[in-house]
């Protein structure tokens, strides 16, 4: 790096995937919601029962937390999608003489 080489590299097509892939982990944190105290309801044992609806409550708060950040991340993904975009629409509207 550095001497006239670029500090980042990045593709177009890595940073469209990667915005898609956020967006999907999201939507699985927030399908995997109820796995833990619907499991709670089928187990014979009250302590063990306890335990999986305890464990369900803190991973609801903690799954929020992380979809939250997961959201925000995605969001900042997709503007830097949108940037690139316009960009290279820009340079190649400069390029040819167009817009």
């Amino acid at each position: 790096m550095g001497h006239g080489e670029p500090d980042l590299r990045l593709k177009y097509d890595d940073i469209v995937e990667l915005g898609r892939k956020l967006r999907f982990v999201a939507t699985e944190f927030e399908n995997s919601e109820s796995i833990a105290s619907d499991y709670a309801d089928e187990v014979g044992h009250d302590n063990l029962a306890h335990e999986l609806e305890e464990f369900a409550d803190n991973w609801h708060h903690k799954r929020r937390a992380m979809m939250d950040e997961l959201e925000a991340f995605a969001g900042i993904v997709e503007s830097a999608e949108e940037a690139f975009g316009d960009l290279d629409q820009a340079l190649y509207d400069a390029l040819t003489g167009e817009g």
